[in-house]
This record gives C-alpha cells, structure tokens and sequence, in this order.
C-alpha cells in the first residue's frame, strides 16, 4: 500500500528533466534528459550482470550465471527507498520488472527510509550537500563507517537520519 498516496488516483509519471540535469541524453529530444531513477535501478542489475559475466561470482564460489542467480527460487527481491521515491520504487519499477520477463521479478518487500541529512541539510548532490564517497575515501577514512552511518542508522521509519561533519570527521 502506498501510505499517503491511496487516496489518490493514480497520475501520469514523467520521466523526462530538463537541462541543466545530469544523466543519459533522450536521443531526438535536445536539452532533456532521462529522469535518474528511470536507468539508475537498471545500472545496478547491469552491474550485476557484469560480476557474474566477467567470471567475479565464480571466483567467489558461486557457480551461477545471471539468469541462474536472478531465477533462484530461494532469493529475496528487496528494494530500499527513500520516502520521497516511494510512487517509483513501488509502482514504476515493479512494472519495469514485470513486464521485462524472466529473470526478473517484482520485488518481494519494499523498505522506506527517511532522509538522511548532512549538518541538518538534506543530503541533495545537485544542492551540493552530498558526501562524495571517492573524496571521503582518498580522505583515508574508514568505509564501514560510512556505511554505518549511511545504511543502519537510516531505519525503516520515515523519520530523518542525520550525519554531522564531526561524526565523519572523528578518526578515533
């Protein structure tokens, strides 16, 4: 059930932006782009797909391809989404799957997080409040911290994590 949404009819999704915007070029239409989260759900399965492909799964014991692995009887589909795409990631991605075939399948279970904000403002890369996870590396910080700041502490309320700078600062 979309929670907040179910009194309302079902609206037309756009998925186009307008530049200035970041992402794939909608070829034949100048100046727009693909909304982010149309490819972005996609460039993870490809990602996965590419770890199977390139023999990556196999060296880490499993002797599966893609379509083996994805066609599994026992595997989870989980999806994870911030409160603000919760209409994408449990309506237009599902059908993306379902109508795509086999392998893929609609997820199992949908979690919703809140936001997670960076000194008390939004985490937003295009409003720059963004941690890049390369400099915060090259920084010689810890990753499982950022992790556990990022994914446990972001819980499955609606509620608002926050990371502060001198929580990614410390070095303990």
């Amino acid at each position: 059930m979309l929670e907040g949404k179910g009194d309302k009819a079902l609206a037309d999704w756009d998925i186009s932006r307008d530049a200035p915007y970041f992402g794939i070029p909608i070829p034949d239409a100048p100046g727009k782009y693909f909304y982010v989260w149309l490819d972005a759900p996609i460039g993870y399965l490809a990602s996965l797909k590419n770890y199977f492909d390139t023999g990556k799964a196999a060296k880490n014991g499993d002797a599966r391809n893609f379509r083996g692995f994805l066609s599994a009887p026992d595997l989870s589909r989980s999806t994870s989404s911030a409160k603000t795409l919760i209409y994408f990631h449990s309506l237009f991605w599902p059908a993306m799957l379902k109508f795509a075939g086999a392998p893929y399948r609609v997820p199992d279970s949908i979690y919703v997080h809140g936001f997670i904000t960076v000194s008390g403002d939004k985490m937003s890369k295009s409003r720059g409040t963004g941690i890049d996870p390369l400099r915060y590396l090259n920084l010689g910080m810890n990753p499982e911290w950022l992790r556990y700041l990022q994914s446990p502490r972001s819980s499955m309320r609606t509620s608002r994590t926050s990371i502060s700078i001198r929580m990614i600062s410390w070095r303990g």
